[in-house]
């Protein structure tokens, strides 16, 4: 069984923990005190605990309140990856700021040539995004961004626990952005914070609401749903299962409409009580996991030699949070994904076909101009993601579909 990216997180415990929330512990559904537990915790883990740290609902909140608290005059340019979700996109937009794509390079991540050559008078910031496989080199991102008074965040949805140069992630800028949504490196379903590190940086905590007790259910039940769809994957029921929960708005949608037209305005909602305590629950397995991410990593590097892997950092910690490959053309990507299925294996195209994703992100109004980044256009028809989350426990029947 090779579970789909949206079960790359689900687990027995999870489920188990999750029934807990729904049961006994539901009069703490929204309010209590886990979150700031949970904030505390986390600063330990980071070596972060000279740092400030705000919990959000979402990682759109915690980038808009970043990127606002920074009082810069409206449409100032932020440079920002040409490969990335168009939830950072719809931020930057929503913020009043104007976004500035940098090209990458085979590593995924953007280049320091190309910020550069993007950089302008009105530029005031840079989002460097780790990008699953890869950290950036973030010596030379943080000299460069101190030399120009430029304010740095870090983008590091997709790392926990990795380092270059033996110096943990997120603590190299001014500010940083974490998560521990459905398909991360741990999930609570969905939470975010924002890591300030930079004293020098004015930041008031927000005025944040609560979110509905139905948003909050409806964020357990998909963990409950997640599971029973994972059960019976091999069956196909998973599908059906999926189909009638986002049909029945049984669970909160990945994107909304809004989003992917960048017109998402939800900023201001707290962290509820329970997802802080699954996310508590889900520290204390981190490294566990990702030890189990890097052993498979290691198994497709040495069975697929044939294959071109993006560019590693040297000196590098990596904890391989997805493993993409780079093909030759969009149609093996295609192939390869149709023979999957073929075999009961969905994994491998949320970040496929365009260079902002997912595929139906509206690009004219992310303000992206068609070509300004071409290795980013090129790049993102020809990823392939390897599956190597917790559940997948053998890739024999991937690496012998991908060596014929």
């Amino acid at each position: 069984m090779i579970g789909a990216q949206f079960f790359t997180t689900i687990n027995f415990g999870i489920f188990i923990d999750t029934l807990k929330l729904l049961t006994y512990k539901l009069p703490y559904l929204r309010f209590g005190n886990e979150q700031d537990k949970l904030e505390q915790e986390f600063k330990q883990y980071l070596n972060a605990t000279e740092s400030k740290i705000y919990s959000f609902y979402n990682g759109r909140s915690a980038l808009y309140h970043a990127l606002k608290s920074l009082n810069f005059p409206a449409w100032t340019d932020i440079l920002v990856s040409s490969y990335t979700c168009v939830s950072v996109v719809n931020t930057i937009l929503q913020a009043w700021y104007n976004p500035v794509y940098v090209d990458i390079d085979e590593s995924l991540n953007m280049t320091l040539s190309d910020a550069k050559n993007k950089k302008t008078q009105n530029t005031k910031a840079i989002i460097v995004q780790h990008t699953f496989w890869n950290p950036a080199n973030m010596f030379e991102f943080t000299e460069w961004a101190h030399k120009e008074n430029l304010v740095l965040i870090e983008d590091v949805a997709h790392w926990l626990g990795g380092e270059i140069w033996w110096k943990k992630l997120w603590t190299f800028g001014d500010m940083a952005i974490f998560s521990t949504w459905r398909d991360k490196v741990i999930s609570s379903v969905t939470w975010w914070f924002l890591l300030v590190n930079n004293d020098e940086l004015e930041i008031k905590r927000p005025n944040l609401i609560p979110v509905s007790r139905k948003l909050a259910l409806q964020n357990l039940f998909y963990n409950i749903i997640a599971y029973l769809a994972w059960k019976t994957y091999d069956i196909k029921l998973w599908k059906v299962l999926m189909y009638l929960a986002n049909k029945l708005k049984l669970i909160p949608p990945i994107l909304t409409p809004n989003e992917k037209a960048c017109n998402f305005q939800k900023f201001f909602y707290q962290l509820p009580n329970s997802l802080a305590y699954l996310a508590r629950k889900q520290l204390k397995q981190v490294d566990k996991i990702n030890q189990h991410r890097i052993k498979l990593a290691n198994k497709y590097k040495s069975k697929l030699k044939d294959f071109k892997f993006p560019n590693e950092e040297k000196f590098a910690k990596n904890i391989y949070f997805w493993v993409p490959v780079i093909l030759e053309n969009e149609k093996q990507v295609e192939d390869i994904v149709k023979k999957w299925r073929e075999n009961n294996i969905y994994f491998g195209i949320y970040w496929t076909g365009e260079n902002i994703v997912p595929q139906w992100t509206n690009l004219e109004n992310c303000k992206y101009k068609k070509w300004t980044c071409p290795n980013a256009e090129n790049l993102s028809k020809r990823i392939l993601i390897l599956p190597n989350h917790y559940q997948v426990k053998s890739i024999d029947k991937i690496l012998e579909i991908l060596q014929k």
